[in-house]
């Protein structure tokens, strides 16, 4: 009996003491969710697709967790979310998605320390703009209600609360997203949680849709898409096309003096057009980065989730020699038992 609870309590104890994200460490490792993107090239292999969200905290692999997308959205009606196949239910009368399940996860996921954010944006055919200050305002409002500290008729997690937004803005009008964060910012005031605000501009400096977004509002990280692109790290040594420079002196003028700049990479060979690497090539190429831009190197960023479970030896490598690597103020990023849980906000009937 006393064996078998010793073993007991040292399960609970590795279960818990999951890598916890950390905004002043160099080595945190974030993720989307909710895209499939393996599974939309293996259409005849489902059960390898993308899994449920709580499939993906259950390991120190991923700290962040960004949920995507919130696809369509204006000022005439409720905004739309696109999650592949994971939810297709909606609320009545509306195209709302209503995703308990998901909610759940999001909960499980925040009681092993990893953060789930909510991202806007993403490419393809979705309609998405900000074309003003005031429109930026009113969709935070809408956002802080729906998806964060706020309350709702219609929240498509139920109560579970997210913990930032991040910017994936690939078309649209974009002149209102500085006042989109600047209201978020001033409902984080007060807050029981510390809010992320992060953006995964494209690789080519400025970004086409989020350049002034980036200089000129507070961003906690920035997650640049180094794939997709000439720009990407295959072509490091090509001073024509990649630029790492600029990307850390934009972070080091922002708002917020702990901007981060992190790698983005694709999870797997057909994450994206290019930017796929051997695993040797990539920690070759972020030791440089890191050595040459550290204090303002926070991590990598991989596209998607999906492709951990179909490439999990590389995924997984990676992320364990981030951790290892890439330090936190000159030791490795710290573990914690899972945090409390956050209170939960009631919806509005």
């Amino acid at each position: 009996m006393f064996t078998s609870t010793l073993l007991t309590v040292a399960s609970l104890l590795a279960t818990n003491a999951l890598a916890a994200y950390n905004p002043s460490c160099s080595n945190n490792v974030v993720t989307y969710w909710g895209q499939n993107s393996w599974g939309g090239a293996h259409l005849d292999s489902p059960d390898n697709w993308e899994k449920p969200l709580a499939s993906y905290c259950e390991d120190s692999t991923f700290d962040v967790i960004n949920i995507s997308f919130l696809t369509n959205y204006n000022l005439t009606g409720l905004p739309v979310l696109n999650h592949a196949f994971h939810c297709e239910t909606t609320y009545n009368y509306t195209n709302t998605l209503h995703c308990p399940d998901i909610g759940t996860d999001i909960k499980k996921c925040q009681d092993n320390g990893k953060k789930i954010v909510l991202s806007l944006g993403g490419g393809n055919i979705y309609t998405y703009g900000l074309s003003s200050e005031a429109d930026g305002q009113a969709f935070a409002d809408t956002v802080w209600n729906m998806f964060l500290g706020g309350t709702h008729k219609y929240r498509p997690y139920d109560d579970a609360v997210l913990d930032g937004v991040d910017l994936d803005i690939e078309s649209g009008e974009h002149t209102g997203y500085i006042g989109f964060i600047n209201r978020l910012r001033s409902h984080f005031e007060g807050a029981s949680k510390q809010y992320i605000i992060s953006a995964a501009p494209q690789c080519v400096y400025p970004d086409a849709n989020l350049g002034s977004t980036l200089s000129g509002a507070w961003i906690d990280n920035n997650y640049v898409q180094f794939y997709n692109n000439p720009c990407n790290l295959a072509n490091m040594d090509n001073k024509w096309n990649f630029d790492y420079t600029s990307w850390d002196k934009l972070a080091k003028s922002n708002p917020n003096t702990n901007s981060k700049v992190y790698v983005g990479l694709p999870a797997g060979q057909g994450a994206a057009g290019n930017g796929y690497l051997d695993l040797g090539s990539v920690q070759k190429s972020i030791t440089k980065l890191y050595a040459d831009y550290e204090s303002t190197f926070g991590g990598i960023m991989l596209w998607d989730a999906s492709w951990y479970t179909n490439n999990r030896e590389y995924v997984s490598g990676l992320s364990s020699w981030v951790k290892s690597n890439m330090k936190c103020g000159g030791s490795p990023a710290p573990t914690s038992s899972p945090p409390s849980p956050e209170p939960t906000y009631a919806t509005s009937s």
